[in-house]
């Protein structure tokens, strides 16, 4: 009997091949499209969101060319609850959050998995460019970088845990994006040329700062702009607006390049320095995960990614409290509060863990 394997499809490339290549490999396929977007706050029409109303007929449309269902779920109040508001809330905190790696967590791999479970699917699977091997020796499942180092997402799935993992599939992890588009055309798929999503899906138009003030209903009061030595440079924009490390439009004109090295959201303070100013020897996390759902050695030299682009760095692993702790071998700039670090092998593409930053070091 085969396998069934229920396929998230957000209606762009990626995931219309990925239900393709499992139909090829002998699944019994279905696809299903989350609607998380708001009324109110989204353009539902706009091409740009991989889930709005013009991403589900592309998906239907595929799985239509493909012959086989599809499903549409509404997921709008949780992934408001669970996505939406914690990103507003992270930058009214003056954090740094990525929306992305709560929808994996929260949508794609509890509630999406656990229903395409209860309709007696054996998998999920999604578009993402990782891979999922099983450790014969170990008798544990391993999360790897996906082949493609350039379109690795990897990043984004540290969260998962053994019982999620024995149910996922992920058919593109080994092959290059321009293999994927090949095959797209190959298929005929209308979706072929469609250009990959781009930073948050819910933020159509405009910053983050303005999604910010319309979910919120309140433009919050300019912040207070300071230089490092304490000197106050004049008020800026409301404090949503502004991120470590970053550069342009600070609202402050300044004779040399500066960045924000310091965020205190209490007293609606924003300070500006140097770049060598938000350079860290460490890091601390909590809200930890590890893909065994066991901690690591201490001691253990490890490789981490403080953002989703940045290089992974040589550091040193040790348990602090709840989360844990990180010692870099080298200076590591942009670590920033509410990222996440993920922790690699030195392998460099074995996924070991990670957890939400707490403090720079």
């Amino acid at each position: 009997m085969k396998k069934k394997v229920l396929c998230a499809m957000s209606g762009g490339v990626d995931s219309s091949v990925a239900t393709a290549l499992l139909l090829e490999a002998g699944y019994e396929v279905a696809g299903v499209t989350c609607q998380i977007w708001l009324d109110d706050l989204c353009s539902v029409t706009s091409g740009k969101s991989c889930c709005s109303n013009d991403a589900i007929e592309d998906a239907r449309q595929t799985a239509h060319q493909l012959g086989i269902k599809h499903y549409v779920f509404n997921y709008r109040e949780l992934f408001e609850d669970k996505v939406i508001k914690p990103f507003c809330n992270s930058y009214l905190e003056g954090k740094t959050p990525n929306p992305c790696m709560d929808c994996n967590r929260y949508i794609r791999s509890q509630d999406l998995l656990s229903k395409a479970l209860g309709m007696g699917f054996d998998y999920m699977a999604t578009g993402h460019y990782v891979r999922r091997l099983y450790n014969e020796e170990t008798q544990e499942y391993v999360l790897k970088t996906g082949f493609d180092q350039k379109k690795d997402q990897s990043y984004f799935l540290y969260q998962m845990n053994q019982e999620q993992l024995s149910h996922m599939l992920f058919p593109l992890g080994d092959f290059e994006k321009s293999y994927i588009r090949e095959i797209a055309r190959k298929h005929n798929f209308e979706v072929a040329e469609k250009k990959d999503s781009q930073d948050i899906c819910f933020v159509l138009e405009g910053t983050y700062g303005d999604f910010i003030e319309t979910y919120t209903g309140k433009e919050k009061p300019p912040a207070s702009i300071y230089y490092k030595d304490g000197v106050f440079l004049g008020r800026g924009k409301p404090i949503y607006n502004y991120t470590i490390g970053q550069r342009k439009g600070l609202g402050i004109a300044f004779g040399n390049p500066v960045y924000v090295i310091g965020i205190d959201s209490l007293n609606n303070r924003v300070t500006l320095g140097e770049k060598e100013d938000f350079i860290n020897k460490g890091l601390l996390c909590d809200d930890v995960f590890f893909i065994s759902e066991r901690p690591l050695e201490e001691e253990r030299e490890v490789l981490v990614k403080v953002r989703y682009k940045s290089p992974p760095k040589k550091g040193i692993y040790w348990t602090a409290g709840s989360g844990f702790k990180i010692k870099f071998t080298e200076p590591v700039e942009g670590v920033t509060i509410g990222q996440s670090a993920v922790l690699y092998d030195l392998d460099k593409e074995t996924v070991l863990g990670g957890g939400r930053i707490t403090k720079p070091l």
